[in-house]
Parts: structure tokens; sequence; C-alpha cells
């Protein structure tokens, strides 16, 4: 079965998930994934013994501690875990499928892999999905049974990109910030936001819609741009960028705010308003 079919089987058929490594930070990509779960009718229960309760669930140790009803229930193990720490997990994982019949996958996020810990998983039944991220999955599938929906959002993005270019200041989509034109861009616009981000970062992807959105939103009254942090290490260096995303807000061609992490779209408005 190719893997995008065993992720549509998944998504549509499970609809209770155990999150191991679930924060209580609204700004962390693990609550954030949750949340977006649980918004979507999922019953999300919270595994990680530094956290006493998330997204108004009780949160518990491990899967082994989770009550015998709850056990029963879990469908999905969802992990927010380094790579090297997956097998503990899976071994519960299997440990609770052989006691109870479930779970019946064992989904690790973007950026976790473990080879030797999915061989384990499959042998015992177990569905694995590994590098995907649930919420972005879920997203891409609404897309995909919707293109209706798709069709009206590259319309506008069309429509508002000719608008645009009528426009000064320019708004409604982010443009690109680079090391050579950055002075000259920052200076140029009284007011900016810049995404600082990169390829590979999961929570970069996770704010990438609500960046596009604050675009359009804020059309004649803040620049949005983009800036690689890979690709442009001069001004991550200069703007001691130490992780991703970071969001800055330059004003008259200085910084006066910035935000860090994948945080929801009314935090970033809370500060961006201050300076509009």
């Amino acid at each position: 079965m190719k893997v995008e079919q065993e992720i549509r089987d998944v998504l549509n058929r499970y609809k209770t998930v155990a999150v191991v490594g679930l924060s209580a930070d609204p700004s962390k990509y693990s609550h954030i994934v949750a949340k977006h779960l649980q918004s979507k009718g999922w019953h999300i229960i919270p595994v990680n013994p530094n956290v006493v309760e998330a997204l108004g669930e009780k949160s518990y140790k491990s899967l082994l501690d989770l009550p015998e009803n709850l056990q029963k229930e879990v469908e999905v193990v969802d992990i927010f875990r380094r790579p090297e720490d997956v097998s503990p997990i899976v071994d519960q994982a299997i440990q609770l499928k052989e006691r109870n019949g479930k779970p019946y996958v064992v989904w690790m996020q973007l950026k976790i892999v473990n080879e030797e810990a999915a061989a384990q998983a499959r042998k015992a039944g177990l569905t694995v999905v590994m590098d995907r991220c649930m919420k972005m999955e879920i997203e891409r599938l609404e897309r995909e049974e919707d293109p209706e929906l798709e069709e009206i959002r590259a319309r506008r993005t069309k429509e508002l990109t000719a608008k645009t270019k009528e426009q000064k200041p320019l708004g409604g989509a982010p443009i690109t910030v680079d090391d050579a034109h950055f002075d000259e861009t920052v200076q140029k616009y009284p007011l900016m936001l810049i995404d600082c981000w990169a390829d590979w970062c999961g929570p970069c992807r996770m704010i990438e819609p609500t960046i596009a959105e604050l675009a359009e939103d804020y059309i004649g009254q803040v620049i949005v741009g983009k800036l690689n942090v890979d690709e442009n290490p001069q001004t991550a260096t200069r703007f001691s960028i130490l992780s991703i995303p970071t969001v800055l807000i330059m004003k008259n061609g200085v910084e006066v705010d910035r935000i860090i992490g994948a945080v929801p779209k009314h935090l970033i408005e809370e500060k961006l308003k201050k300076y509009v």
C-alpha cells in the first residue's frame, strides 16, 4: 500500500491518539499539532512525565501508566521524541497491542525516523508512519477532498498578487529577504514582519500559513518578508537567530520585537498591533 493511501486510511479510520511528548506550552510544535487534532474531533491523551495537564486532558507518565480504560481506547500513538528515544515507546505500544488489540498505529512526527523501532512495530502488526506531521497530512487531505476550495484559494492568491503590484507600499504576499539587500529592504518599508525559517524545519512549515494570512490581513500596513536562514547566514548571525521559526518585527529598519516558535496567529498579532 502506498504511504499516502496508508496515511489517508489512518486519518479517516481512527480518532483516539496518545500524544507522547505533548507539551503544555502553546508555542511548542507538539501542542500545536495536538490542538489541531482536537479541533478536528480527535480524543487527545497526553503522555509526558513532566506535564500534569495539556489541552484540558490529564497527562500520564507513559503509555503503560494509562488507566486500563484508556489503554483500550488508544488507536494511534503519535511520538514527539528524539529518534533515539523512540524504541522504548514502541515497545510499550506493542505491549498494549498484545494486551488489548490496540493501538493500531505508531506515528513518528517530522524528522523522527527509527527504522529498527519501525521494524519491531510492523512485526507486531502495527502500521508505522515516519517523518510526517499529522496536522499537515490532515490539511493535505482536506485540500485534496475539496478541490473547489483549493481552486478558490488559488484564484484569491492570484488576485491578491495582481492587486499588490498596483499598491504602494506592497502587501498581500510575503516577499523574499536576503543578506545582500536586507538593510535596503527594512529601511524601505516603515514596518516589516520577517519570518526567519528553513526548509528542514517542521515548526516553520506549521507557521507558514499564518505568515501568509498576516500578509493578506495587513495589506498597506505591514510588509511581510521571508528570510531563509540557511541561505542567509550573515543576517541570521547578526540578529542571533538561534531557534526557528523566529519572527522579527522591524520598524524603520530597527528590530522592535521578536516572536520565537510556531505560536498561534493571535499571539503574533498582539505584538504586531503595538506598532501598526
